[in-house]
């Protein structure tokens, strides 16, 4: 499988290092790096690890373009969830949990060097996996779906931080807030997902979420709700009860995201999905062991013990096409390999990308991870050596070639399939160095066209210099210099049917437009 993703991804990576004036912003790398601002506190609030909330910072490292000037003052914004089952590193028996995994940093500065701004995000931890005995389901289930909760609460008060920054403080990194893009990966995925589609009291109040007996060292009572918004505050987390929820964090400012994307992960229930949720874009491992692709079973890693049952990947995913969230992606034509071969492994499921591996059960094929760390993480938390060398063994059960390359692979694929949707859904502009948007001053038509459309611009935008025409993920297909005139007739000469994105550089500025051949 690594090989088969780095042939498909191998025209991808020979993008990156192409001119920034050929790259194509969001779609491919356009700047030399990324810089990181290091453990920003976005809000505070009460964690349960041991019992005892106890309150703690929230932090998130946010990544911005870097090594040349950028000329986009207001760039969209992607939020991104780490994994690691709700506990720390080696305490949840695995080697990944923190935004300072390889995953998270890799992917918030393949998206910074796109031209967004990334950050990555830690959240509240803590649940019970091992509870066992008569109450052993109860507490499994109800302190994860907990976690859960808390955590979409928290990744709320940092798009509401973002927000606040932008009124209050002069917009310290440059972002749009129009354009909100919400992801994650393993346990982030299934919080991405969550924070999306839950919005109902009614949702978090279905049968298999009731407790069956009355706790009080949990605070679950028979038959209501393991989440208790009395105690842990509304949707957006604002009221609650002292001492277990901070009601105050960037109190006044909408938490409205604008896309979604899940890798590894799954959704609580497929009646939340309704139709108006944001455009979903899902990765996944076909036989992910932990989180079903379809409807399945989430299992405690470490023991297999039964947890709640949810709708994986391919449940969400078509859920989200017959609800019309999709919409933007089912009608753009894409017909680059990433898509013909997520559509020919899907039944023509827009907005998912299947994993196939061998062996066939694998989790988590984007990470990739240090014994050594491991071994330094479990001893800082003080635990023997030994605890930190058996996480990860363990991890290696279910990714048994892992090394950077695979993971960077599977990332790059990632990549590959969510930007170009992310740019096609949110009308993001590809251009990196325009010095005036005439997109206005254009007009293209017919379009779509079956064999030629006409592009023509105003008195205002003058005479068109030169086109370049670029496929969906970022490929220049055709250009044409020197064509110093107001019109100009594009010519299909055999561009395959779908979406192609069109550049035109103008004495005064650049503008870009679509056009499809069907």
């Amino acid at each position: 499988m690594k090989k088969l993703l780095l042939n498909i991804f191998a025209t991808g990576l020979a993008l990156a290092s192409i001119t920034t004036a050929q790259a194509q912003r969001y779609l491919t790398p356009v700047f030399p790096s990324a810089s990181k601002t290091a453990n920003v506190v976005y809000g505070n609030n009460y964690q349960v690890l041991t019992g005892t909330p106890v309150a703690v910072d929230l932090k998130m490292d946010v990544y911005q373009p870097a090594g040349a000037a950028d000329p986009v003052t207001e760039r969209p914004l992607v939020i991104v969830l780490h994994t690691g089952s709700f506990l720390p590193p080696v305490v949840n028996g695995q080697p990944t949990g923190t935004k300072g995994d390889s995953t998270i940093v890799q992917a918030c500065t393949d998206f910074a060097r796109r031209g967004y701004v990334a950050a990555a995000v830690d959240y509240r931890l803590g649940w019970n996996p091992a509870a066992t005995g008569a109450a052993g389901q109860d507490i499994r289930t109800g302190t994860l779906l907990n976690a859960v909760y808390r955590a979409i609460l928290d990744a709320k008060a940092c798009v509401r931080y973002f927000r606040k920054d932008v009124a209050t403080n002069g917009n310290s990194f440059g972002i749009d807030t129009n354009k909100i893009i919400l992801g994650g990966f393993g346990t982030g995925g299934y919080i991405a997902l969550a924070y999306a589609t839950l919005n109902n009291p009614a949702e978090i109040s279905l049968t298999k979420f009731l407790a069956n007996t009355t706790n009080a060292s949990y605070g679950f009572v028979a038959g209501q709700s393991y989440v208790n918004q009395a105690v842990l505050g509304d949707f957006e987390g604002y009221g609650g009860i002292a001492g277990y929820n901070n009601p105050n964090n960037s109190v006044g400012y909408t938490s409205n995201i604008q896309f979604v994307f899940n890798a590894g992960g799954a959704m609580g229930d497929s009646s939340w999905v309704e139709p108006g949720d944001a455009p979903m874009v899902n990765f996944h491992v076909v036989g992910d062991p932990f989180a079903p692709y379809g409807i399945g079973p989430v299992v405690v890693p470490t023991t297999g013990d039964f947890v709640v049952e949810v709708s994986g990947s391919q449940s969400v995913a078509a859920l989200a096409n017959a609800d019309g969230n999709n919409n933007c992606m089912i009608n753009a034509g894409f017909t680059d390999n990433l898509t013909t071969y997520a559509m020919a492994n899907t039944g023509n499921l827009e907005g998912l990308y299947p994993f196939y591996t061998t062996p066939a059960q694998q989790a988590g094929p984007w990470e990739w991870y240090d014994s050594t760390i491991t071994v330094l993480t479990a001893q800082a938390l003080g635990y023997p050596a030994s605890a930190g060398t058996s996480a990860y063994t363990n991890s290696l059960l279910t990714n048994p070639d892992m090394s950077k390359a695979k993971a960077v692979a599977y990332i790059d694929t990632i990549m590959g399939y969510l930007n170009p949707r992310v740019v096609y859904c949110l009308g993001l502009t590809t251009g990196l160095n325009t010095v005036s948007n005439l997109t206005a001053n254009v007009n293209i038509q017919p379009n779509p066209s079956a064999d030629r459309t006409v592009i023509s611009a105003d008195k205002l935008a003058g005479d068109i210099r030169t086109i370049r025409v670029y496929d969906i993920i970022g490929n220049e297909v055709y250009s044409q210099e020197g064509i110093n005139d107001d019109r100009f007739t594009l010519e299909r000469n055999g561009l395959q049917s779908g979406l192609y994105i069109v550049k035109m550089s103008f004495d005064k500025g650049e503008a870009t437009g679509k056009v499809v051949f069907n």
